[in-house]
């Protein structure tokens, strides 16, 4: 990607190290912990976490781990919403047509976090606790359990590994993975982007506990349980089941039922895809990989993009199932897919929109939709009101697109003119066959809400529309309050 904070790699172990992944050069596949976490802390009210219990992991023979069922019943991602759910006080507070409401009952990220963390210091990196937010990462939502997780950070931001939810409904945070401790970092990792090596020289690629820390000099540095570093996600992370699933880099899911990590992998998606084609390379997902998550299947649709490795053959689409880490189809079409990409489920079709960029603009002409049952490609023109923004701009590299059960909608942030509006795409064609040489034409509208006072949103990939309700929940930076707006 041409403006990954000089990350400047070329090889995918590089590509772990610079982005704080696990890529040390160690040769295990996977690692797992033992032992138990502390309690989560409630969001905002300092009252202990009425969230689920934490259990031992138990380890399985290819290095991953798994849980025991916690004393709550876990979320999952696969049923569809049914639309007749009460909406929490604060959705009627929003005003019907009107622009960006900030909900001034809400607390900002970083000030709970700072409040919160169990330790509250330590921590490295040059923004540890709002890079979890503004640090090339975006939260993944939850449809059935109406919340947000939050895991981020990594390269030289911060080094907090929590994950955080937040709470649509009551608008509290609480940590449902607690943090690796800074009493537990190795005396070699000194930064967020350091590789993970013990005393003894022992590395897996992750802070290992003291089940595989067999080493005396390595104990006083072993970890309540086996994580992984804090890392960019950019918007690669799925929710099924009661896991956050992140498909860029080693791919590892948190638990937050257990409050632990219960699979840790180096490279999962990297033999599949060679089984597909040689060509794509047996490496991990690289920076800028997006994922769209249907809300209805659970599947993930990831963009397969040849990032920092330079992989080319890597311009297409993978259906990913996360609760088994399987790619089940790569989808293949002569276009475009890069870091810049966007990518979106909408009803019964996954759009993709690459920008087109001239006198140093990009601009959302052009993309491509996929029929989820058939994975047949369709090409699609863009017309009417488009979003543009500087190409190479530090503050935006796709544009935002969400599905609002009717229309597509694009966001474009990092432009203040366009921050208090949407450009609203129209499904049905105006014309076109859908081909390559005759694409569908589709037509866009500027939708103009009331000026409002959001903050310039840090770098994010992703609005989430709660159907439900009939809103977009969203928070534009660590150090905000929430904003929401009714469509």
């Amino acid at each position: 990607m041409r403006q990954l904070l000089g990350f400047g790699m070329v090889v995918a172990a590089a590509l772990l190290t610079a982005c704080g992944d696990g890529g040390n050069g160690g040769t295990s596949t996977g690692t797992d912990g033992s032992g138990t976490t502390s309690p989560s802390t409630t969001g905002g009210d300092g009252t202990s976490s009425s969230g689920p219990s934490p259990s031992s992991p138990t380890t399985s023979s290819d290095g991953s781990s798994s849980s025991e069922p916690g004393t709550s019943e876990p979320s999952t991602s696969s049923p569809t919403t049914t639309g007749d759910e009460a909406a929490p006080d604060w959705v009627v507070e929003v005003p019907e047509g009107g622009g960006w409401f900030e909900l001034t009952a809400s607390e900002p990220f970083e000030q709970w976090a700072a409040a919160n963390l169990d330790p509250p210091t330590g921590y490295l990196g040059s923004a540890a606790i709002g890079a979890v937010r503004d640090a090339y990462c975006n939260p993944i939502f939850d449809h059935a359990g109406k919340a947000f997780y939050m895991f981020g950070g990594g390269h030289s931001d911060g080094s907090i590994n929590a994950v955080f939810k937040l709470d649509a409904a009551t608008l509290k945070y609480s940590i449902a993975v607690p943090p690796t401790p800074p009493s537990a970092y190795p005396p070699d990792y000194t930064a967020p982007n350091s590789p993970i090596v013990y005393p003894s020289g022992a590395t897996n690629g992750f802070f290992q506990s003291a089940e595989t820390l067999t080493d005396p000099a390595d104990l006083p540095y072993a970890a309540p349980f086996a994580a992984p570093q804090a890392s960019h996600t950019y918007s690669a992370m799925s929710f099924v089941d009661g896991k956050l699933i992140l498909h860029y880099g080693p791919v590892r899911d948190a638990d937050v039922v257990s409050g632990t990590w219960t699979y840790l992998d180096k490279d999962t998606y990297g033999p599949q895809l060679v089984k597909f084609d040689p060509n794509y390379g047996e490496a991990v997902l690289q920076s800028g990989t997006h994922t769209a998550n249907d809300p209805e299947t659970g599947k993930a649709w990831t963009t397969l993009v040849s990032g920092d490795a330079g992989l080319n053959w890597r311009a297409r689409v993978l259906v990913i199932d996360p609760a088994t880490h399987t790619i089940e189809d790569v989808v293949n079409a002569p276009w475009d897919v890069n870091g810049s990409s966007s990518i979106v489920v909408g009803g019964s079709h996954v759009y993709l929109f690459t920008p087109t960029v001239a006198d140093d603009m990009a601009t959302s002409t052009r993309g491509w939709r996929i029929d989820k049952a058939t994975l047949a490609v369709e090409h699609l023109s863009l017309t009417g009101d488009l979003p543009s923004w500087p190409d190479g701009a530090p503050t935006q590299e796709s544009v935002v697109v969400f599905h609002d059960g009717t229309r597509l909608n694009f966001w474009n942030y990092s432009v203040d003119a366009d921050r208090d509006a949407f450009f609203r795409l129209d499904l049905e064609p105006e014309s076109g066959a859908g081909t390559q040489e005759d694409p569908f034409v589709l037509a866009a509208e500027r939708d103009q809400r009331p000026l409002s006072a959001m903050p310039s949103p840090a770098l994010t990939y992703d609005l989430t529309y709660i159907a439900d309700w009939g809103v977009v929940l969203f928070l534009p930076k660590a150090s905000a309050k929430l904003w929401a707006i009714k469509l």
